[in-house]
């Protein structure tokens, strides 16, 4: 059951017809997956995105919503806010930079997984691996990713604004690094708008000696960075392209490489590997005094501490 307060509805209707509409459109989807907002800061607390052009005469809308316990009674959905962010008309154009084919439902969809795959990881750290849990930032709020936004002058994908939300970088300890194989670490967000500044500096600096080459270009504007080799060396790094979806890497030698897997999958599969490693191959996650250590180690006296974790 979704309950909208009759204030709520006065407001809609003061917005005009076709927030009306919207705002139907997206309790019919809040009665069938009452999860599919990202997280917000009170508790049950969730938000949906529904975009300018989705529906007729309909600006952008937040749309702020509670769900369950501890705040409602369970199965209840409860509409408490609908904002028009004044940074958000809506738009008759794609963005430049990214982010166009991603509608509200499907950006929700993705968020949704990718909390649900962070969630994962983070009890799995919480219980076996406290020191890398310990080295996990906080989360970064709407503001912080919004600022990111504008100084990148990108869209950011819905599935990497969520993982933000829940935990925005690494500080610089030993077992920082997370993500399976190399133990990539997360980027804070000062060192995102950096890494990515400086690619598209290198980018700039490219095209003038060289004009425009087909093929893997050096950087793309659409590529967003959120991970590195650790949390000070930037020489390799993971990025999410905003406008496909897909992951990447790039190397200290120039070279990029673009994978068919997104955000989502990556963290879905990490979680995987920590809940069932037995079914995987390649690298295997183990423990060094609580910190989650992909391995075999190369150094032998990492390999003479490494307890691999068997499930």
């Amino acid at each position: 059951m979704v309950e909208v307060p009759d204030g709520i509805r006065d407001q809609c209707r003061q917005l005009g017809p076709g927030v009306v509409y919207a705002l139907k459109v997206l309790c019919a989807h809040l009665a069938e997956d009452p999860l599919m907002g990202t997280l917000g800061w009170e508790p049950s607390e969730y938000v949906v995105h529904v975009d300018g052009e989705t529906f007729e005469d309909c600006p952008a809308l937040d749309v702020f919503y509670a769900y369950g316990p501890p705040a409602l009674d369970e199965g209840m959905v409860q509409v408490r806010r609908v904002d028009v962010p004044a940074s958000a008309p809506t738009r008759t154009t794609e963005p430049e930079h990214g982010g166009g084919s991603e509608g509200p439902l499907e950006a929700a969809v993705q968020a949704r997984q990718t909390t649900d795959a962070w969630q994962r990881i983070a009890s799995w750290l919480r219980e076996h691996a406290p020191s890398t849990y310990a080295a996990l930032k906080p989360g970064a709020s709407e503001r912080e990713t919004g600022a990111l936004e504008k100084a990148l002058d990108v869209r950011v994908p819905a599935s990497l604004r969520a993982l933000w939300r829940l935990c925005a970088g690494s500080i610089d300890v030993y077992g920082a690094g997370l993500l399976p194989d190399h133990g990539w670490a997360l980027m804070s967000l000062d060192t995102v708008v950096s890494s990515y500044q400086a690619h598209m500096e290198s980018l700039r600096r490219q095209v003038e000696q060289f004009g425009e080459e087909e093929g893997m270009p050096l950087w793309r504007p659409s590529w967003v960075p959120f991970c590195s080799w650790s949390v000070t060396d930037l020489s390799y790094g993971r990025f999410v392209d905003g406008e496909t979806g897909e992951t990447g890497s790039w190397d200290e030698t120039g070279e990029r490489t673009v994978e068919d897997k997104s955000l989502t999958m990556l963290l879905e599969e990490m979680a995987d590997r920590l809940e069932y490693p037995q079914m995987f191959p390649g690298a295997k996650p183990g423990l060094i005094d609580g910190t989650l250590v992909w391995g075999p180690p190369l150094t032998p006296e990492e390999r003479a501490v490494w307890k691999p974790w068997k499930g």
